[in-house]
């Protein structure tokens, strides 16, 4: 992961004194004129700015990049378009400087600076621009590298992001927030990245107890014995098609005294065959990310604690396979869940929602004060909102709110979908409790989250389907190829 070997820092210096291999600086299409402070850089350069503006046709088009050697102090000055002034928003910024950012390290720059001020439009605080520089930086600069074995002395790599300030504040805190955040996610991108063959249950199950060790968590790992002990029926019907055992993770995060906790409930199927109703090609390339919900959700404590947010947490996370086996789960078996409830099975590539029903359950005996789940669970999340957003449905005002403020922070798009009781009606049985699938085709995310809904006891409940937006199908901004995540 190269984001964790990067220096990222904010520096108060005037731009005549900055020494760094390059400089970026923002512009407008309607502001390509000169400050005084551009004039003295552009004047020191013996007028390389100016002249890039005037005869070689940079228009600060978004995205446009203008890079111009000098062999100065500043060996390369970047002239970056950031579009029209009205449109300019924190995700343009973000995408900007995430692409900024790649092209520099393909072009062998190991260290650059950015000219804060330039890339701001009167309309964002210092400590704002700061956060989203920085934590764009680094998560766009995400590649994952780790089995390759040949040439790896040509990979190239950023080792130091300077942010060029005139303020005298810090900027400690939005600096901690963007490493940290930066961390989490990419560490969660290198999990869900990393193979089926190498990643089993036991394996992130192990991994999740370091991170709990590192960070001062409570971590409880309940084995294939413990959790049919436990008769989490539905759980242990999806992994016993495996010879990789099933684990089920439970991280505890005290931040807060004398308040009830928030669970998070991470869906973690290492990979995803589609059991007995086998995925075909190319369907089923790519379900090693089928953990993605699971691996998020152990970050998220990891961060927590990491920044001490004064909540408390607790985690839960099974983990599985949901492979082809003389024991593999059947479509028309009944299976009965930890809360009680019996399942007719249809269809055994919708297993997500069989061991989070499990999970859900458990989670909801911890009475806590709010439940969210994150899942890689319908295809139809494709269908409703593309590659673009993640749909979601929750059932309470202040988790929806909270959701949506989260949104703007992290520039991650969502949008509520209804849990209308019509819905029902697709998932009754007439052999069981309920089925765990409604008609195929009809509102495949809604009706995954009514049958998930059966599971968390009336707790107040959000379930976010990143289905689709675990992985992202360009290297673009602050998307990565491979699984975004």
């Amino acid at each position: 992961m190269e984001s964790s070997s990067i220096s990222v820092k904010a520096l108060k210096k005037e731009l005549t004194k900055v020494k760094d291999s390059a400089l970026l600086i923002g512009f407008f299409k309607e502001k390509l004129s000169l400050n005084e402070e551009f004039k003295k850089l552009d004047m020191q350069f013996g007028g390389i700015i100016s002249s890039c503006i005037k005869n070689n046709g940079f228009k600060a088009e978004k995205g446009e990049i203008k890079s111009v050697y000098t062999n100065k102090n500043i060996k390369n000055i970047v002239l970056v378009g950031l579009g029209g002034e009205k449109k300019y928003n924190f995700d343009v910024l973000s995408a900007i400087i995430a692409d900024a950012s790649k092209r520099l390290r393909d072009n062998s720059t190991e260290s650059f600076s950015i000219f804060l001020s330039s890339f701001g439009n009167g309309k964002f605080k210092d400590e704002e621009l700061v956060e989203k520089i920085a934590l764009s930086s680094l998560i766009g600069l995400y590649r994952f590298t780790e089995y390759k074995t040949k040439d790896r002395d040509k990979i190239k790599s950023i080792k130091q992001i300077t942010i060029i300030t005139s303020s005298n504040k810090n900027f400690d805190s939005e600096m901690q927030y963007a490493s940290v955040v930066a961390d989490a996610v990419n560490k969660t991108r290198d999990l869900v990245n990393t193979p089926p063959n190498v990643a089993t249950p036991e394996y992130v199950a192990s991994y999740a107890k370091e991170i709990a060790k590192k960070n001062n968590l409570k971590c409880i790992i309940f084995d294939e014995k413990q959790i049919e002990k436990m008769k989490m029926g539905c759980f242990i019907g999806v992994a016993k098609g495996s010879i990789n055992k099933p684990r089920l993770v439970v991280i505890e995060y005290h931040g807060a005294k004398n308040k009830k906790p928030i669970a998070i409930v991470g869906k973690g199927v290492t990979f995803d065959s589609g059991g007995l109703n086998l995925k075909p090609y190319p369907y089923i390339l790519n379900m090693k990310d089928d953990k993605g919900g699971a691996v998020a959700a152990m970050h998220i404590a990891e961060a927590c604690s990491k920044l001490k947010i004064p909540i408390s947490l607790v985690v839960v996370t099974p983990l599985c396979e949901n492979m082809i086996d003389a024991a593999s789960y059947r479509p028309d078996d009944v299976l009965t869940a930890y809360n009680g409830m019996t399942v007719e099975i249809k269809n055994t590539d919708a297993e997500g929602r069989l061991i989070l029903a499990d999970a859900l359950s458990y989670a909801a005996e911890k009475k806590p004060q709010a439940i969210i789940d994150i899942a890689t669970l319908t295809g139809a999340s494709l269908v409703v909102l593309g590659y673009v957003g993640t749909p979601f449905v929750c059932t309470d005002d202040d988790l929806r709110k909270n959701l949506n403020n989260a949104s703007v922070k992290s520039l991650e798009k969502v949008w509520e979908l209804p849990l209308w009781q019509e819905y029902d009606e697709s998932l009754k049985s007439d052999i069981a409790d309920v089925k765990h699938i409604g008609d195929e085709g009809e509102a495949g995310v809604i009706t995954a989250a009514m049958f998930l809904k059966n599971f968390v006891n009336e707790v107040p409940w959000l379930h976010i389907d990143i289905g689709t937006t675990v992985w992202s199908k360009v290297d673009k901004g602050v998307h990565n190829s491979l699984e975004q995540s």
